[in-house]
């Protein structure tokens, strides 16, 4: 442990003592936006000069665009770990905070921080906050943290290195929009037995005593008082308990109150989800502009959300009415989805149909500009070792956690990424066998 805060505090010195344009380089994810955003507001604090990448990988391309700027400082935020030996061709002195699989070995000119190295449960922007934090010594960017932690699903925001003020923790209700949104659409998230449309929802609450409307307008759950609250969430428990689904971790769990955000952004999770529709609808800048206070951004914002979510819409219902490009084996269920989901929208899908069904490894494709994107999530497989040799030996890449993981392969190499996949899960089939 003490190895990795000397880290953080000898890539603080190289930021301090570094004055020309330092190149920060982040991933399309929301834990790469939250992640660059982090670093961004922390170098505006310490009047430092910076320019902003968001990439969805390293390839040769990148590795020469950033020669071409000739940088005395790049800084990786939630990318890089597994480009090492790539990396080694820029001759310039590198930060790299990620959290991803390493792959290869850092040279002299480059200040590895990973917390996997270290046992440490920390996702980009976590990684990225420790440095940040060292630098300023405060705590007052904890809350883009956490957005960027909640948006990396592998990760827990219950680490003490996010305690701080400008955070509220509290165990409730599991919906999102408690801010911004009327309640009838809140609770639509909860799946709620037998009230599965907006006019439902409003009965619903009438019918409890709790009015949706206040002078004309549409009140949010925020704006019920704490008696409405209650018994609200008494309500929602008596409905799943007479239909007996209620499962616990599924209405409640950890509420995140942001403070000094807009309402938009007070609730870490919807916070969270709009950072995703910036970087699935390839628009980080967006993001960054969000976590660093634009008013104009948050307008901006909304329409990006309502596209993002009539797109995943779309792709759900694509899956529900093409059956036949669903493969299903003894080990696993494939999403053949080719071009008819968005290469940035295939890990949102993968994990919301996880989420309904995640006794089985799940892996979706979908066509990209550089071949087939792969995104995969498993509960009882280490997923990320299974997609990584799979990609190798397809003539891909691949990276990831033990149970969310992703590639890129050539286009003409699906057929041989899924042999490969049937044949390690088999193989780990067979080992679960004989230890059992």
């Amino acid at each position: 442990m003490k190895y990795f805060t000397d880290l953080i505090k000898k890539a603080s010195e190289k930021i301090k003592s570094t004055d020309s344009t330092i190149q920060i380089v982040s991933h399309l994810d929301c834990d790469g936006i939250a992640s660059a955003s982090i670093i961004a507001s922390t170098l505006i604090q310490i009047d430092k000069g910076f320019q902003i990448t968001v990439i969805k990988g390293i390839n040769p391309e990148i590795i020469k665009r950033l020669k071409e700027r000739n940088s005395d400082l790049i800084i990786f935020t939630d990318i890089g770990s597994g480009y090492l030996d790539d990396l080694r061709d820029l001759d310039t002195d590198i930060i790299i905070l990620d959290h991803h699989k390493i792959e290869g070995s850092a040279s002299e000119n480059i200040i590895h921080i990973n917390p996997e190295e270290f046992e440490l449960n920390l996702a980009g922007a976590g990684t990225t906050y420790l440095l940040a934090r060292e630098i300023l010594q405060n705590n007052n960017l904890a809350p883009l943290a956490i957005v960027g932690t909640i948006g990396d699903v592998s990760y827990s925001t219950n680490s003490r290195i996010f305690e701080t003020p400008l955070i509220e923790t509290k165990i409730g209700l599991n919906i999102i929009g408690r801010f911004s949104k009327p309640i009838h659409q809140a609770l639509m998230y909860l799946k709620i037995p037998e009230i599965n449309n907006y006019s439902k929802a409003i009965q619903f609450l009438n019918e409890i005593g709790i009015s949706p409307q206040e002078n004309g307008d549409w009140r949010t759950f925020n704006d019920l008082t704490d008696k409405e609250k209650k018994k609200l969430t008494d309500s929602i428990v008596k409905e799943f308990l007479k239909n007996g689904n209620f499962e616990k971790d599924k209405v409640f769990g950890d509420v995140l109150t942001l403070k000094n955000f807009p309402d938009e952004l007070r609730d870490a999770k919807e916070f969270a989800t709009i950072l995703n529709a910036c970087a699935n609808m390839n628009d980080p800048a967006i993001g960054i502009a969000l976590c660093l206070g634009s008013r104009r951004a948050l307008e901006y914002s909304r329409g990006l959300l309502r596209g993002y979510k009539r797109l995943i819409a779309n792709s759900l219902n694509w899956i529900r009415d093409n059956p036949q490009n669903i493969r299903q084996t003894d080990f696993a269920t494939y999403i053949l989805a080719g071009d008819a989901i968005n290469e940035n929208l295939i890990g949102t899908i993968v994990s919301m149909l996880f989420k309904e069904d995640n006794e089985r490894v799940l892996i979706g494709f979908a066509d990209a500009e550089d071949g087939i994107k792969i995104s995969a999530r498993s509960k009882n497989v280490n997923i990320q070792n299974v997609i990584v040799e799979a990609a190798r030996k397809s003539g891909g890449r691949g990276g990831g956690h033990e149970f969310a993981a992703g590639a890129t392969i050539p286009r003409d190499n699906l057929r041989k990424f899924i042999e490969i996949c049937e044949e390690i899960l088999k193989n780990e089939a067979l080992k679960k066998s004989v230890i059992s």
